[in-house]
Parts: C-alpha cells; structure tokens; sequence
C-alpha cells in the first residue's frame, strides 16, 4: 500500500476526536475557575467574619480541586460528580455575581458557569467517562435520560443535592449550630438519595463487543440483554411506525432499532412487581449520539442501515 494512503488502523475509532476535544476543553474551563470566577467570589465572601470566610475559602479549593481530579478520571462515578459540580458552581456564579460591584469580576464568573455546565454536559463528554470502565475491546455509549428526567426529575433531584450539601454548613458557619446541625444531618440524607438515583443515569448504556451488542438499561430491563452478532439483523434510526419494544423510556430526539434475525428474550423492569420473560423481535433505545454508534457498529462490521 502506497505510504501516503491510509489504512483504517490509522483513523480512530468513530466520535475519539470529539470526545478528546470535549474532554480536554472541560478540564481546561474547570483549571481556570480560579482566575475567571475567584474575584468575584472573593468580592462576595470580604465582608464574612475572618473564621467562616476562611473556612469557606479552604472547602471551595478542596472542592475546586476534587473537581480537576474528577475530570482527569473518566468513569461514570466521576460523571455523576461533574454534573453536580457544574451546577453547584453556576450557583455560587451567580451569588458572587449579584453579590459583587464589580461588573467584569461578575460577568467573568457567569461566562464561567456557561461554559463549564454546557462542557460538563455535552454528549462526546458523557460517552468518554462511561466508556473509561469499558473492558477490552468494548465501547460504551450513554443512553439520553428518559423525558420526565430529563425535564424535571433530574433537575430537581441536583437542586436537593446541592441544597441538602450546602444550606446545614451554612447555618453552621453562622454560628447557628442547632438549626445548622439539624438540616445538615436532613440535607445530608436528602443529599445521599438525590445522588443515588442521578448516578444511576450515569450507569445506563448500549455496548458494542465482539461479540454483538448489549443494552444495559435499568429502567428498561430488569439485567442488560446481549444479541450476538449472527443474531443481528440490522441497526439503524428508527421509523415513527416502527414495530419494536420501546425501551427509549420517552427520551427525547432520535432513536435506533436493533432488530434481531430471530425472536429474542429479554426481561422488562418490573418496577416493583414481578415480570415475565418477553420475546421481541426488535427493540428501541436512545443513546446521546445515535450518529457515532452506527459509525462504530460499521466499523464493526455490524448489520448497520
């Protein structure tokens, strides 16, 4: 083969490059915070009393710092993490902001908290930090939150967790220790439950192996379902009409159907009752970015239309 023609070992794998593009913008917006938002935070904490201004300047470089960490570590746990993080800081963002008399201190701390949400939560972001717990020559692909989630289940489910983490030490800091310490011991139980069900988003995705396909979907599927690969019909978007099992649970943009040669079992979650053994013959889910599975299904080999 001619030197200057490439061979497909030489391209990486469909989406790496918007992912390290992504990933690597996160980790430089969440460095700067620092510089783009510290003086109007520091503007906001002068006028606290020495101790809880001190106390509070040391918990927001711990937290500053585990958040850089969070970001050199992709795994789901730390996409749970960021995604809490981002918020927590557009909040303090825009406390320092309407807090501070300095106009450019402020609108460099809200153009902060901008851009770190929008990278936190950008699809090629997601699908890198699921795919670090990937096991040899897997690809993992984050399912879109279900619809309700997504619009208000998620949202207020962080809303608690910020809340519950944040308003006890507060108080505390004021030196209201009863009050402090009741709704910091309420806020941190409240805090613990909102984290668990948001993590469990960041644990629901589809699987390309050697072997075929995975769907690993709590919410869907009661234990994740493999397709082998000769069992694979065809992957492509899914029609409006499409007769197939849906298990997108109402998540909003497009969808792709699996659809396999023969009948196939899978076992639907059951929500707390019991459930039976379902046979289908195709079935519907929606991950972040339909477009770069199917390219690394056919890279694959798989029956990608």
């Amino acid at each position: 083969m001619n030197r200057l023609t490439p061979s497909p070992g030489n391209f990486p794998p469909p989406g790496r490059r918007a992912e390290w593009a992504d990933v690597w913008g996160l980790r430089l917006i969440w460095l700067l915070l620092p510089v783009l938002a510290g003086p109007a935070v520091t503007d906001a904490l002068h006028d606290m009393d020495a101790t809880p201004r001190s106390t509070a300047s040391v918990a927001l470089w711990v937290l500053w710092a585990a958040g850089l960490t969070a970001t050199l570590v992709p795994l789901p746990l730390t996409l749970t993490a960021l995604r809490l993080g981002s918020p927590a800081f557009a909040v303090l963002a825009v406390w320092s902001a309407a807090t501070t008399g300095d106009a450019v201190h402020a609108a460099f701390a809200l153009a902060a908290a901008v851009f770190v949400v929008l990278a936190t939560f950008a699809a090629p972001v997601a699908d890198r930090f699921v795919d670090g717990a990937s096991y040899g020559d897997e690809r993992r692909f984050l399912l879109r939150a279900p619809g309700p989630v997504a619009l208000v289940l998620g949202p207020l489910a962080t809303v608690v967790t910020i809340a519950g983490t944040a308003v006890g030490p507060i108080l505390l800091l004021n030196s209201r220790w009863v009050a402090g310490g009741a709704v910091t011991a309420l806020g941190a139980t409240l805090a613990a439950m909102a984290v668990r069900a948001l993590h469990q988003l960041s644990r629901r995705w589809i699987v390309l192996v050697p072997a075929g396909l995975v769907l690993h979907d709590h919410l869907a599927l009661a234990e994740p379902t493999l397709l082998q690969r000769a069992g694979l019909a065809r992957i492509g978007p899914a029609a409006v009409d499409a007769d197939a099992l849906d298990l997108t649970q109402q998540a909003r943009g497009l969808a792709l159907e699996v659809r396999c040669q023969e009948p196939h079992d899978v076992l639907p979650a059951g929500r707390g009752r019991t459930t039976e053994v379902a046979i289908i013959e195709a079935f519907l889910c929606s991950p972040n970015r339909p477009d770069v599975v199917l390219d690394e299904a056919g890279r694959r080999r798989l029956p990608v239309n």
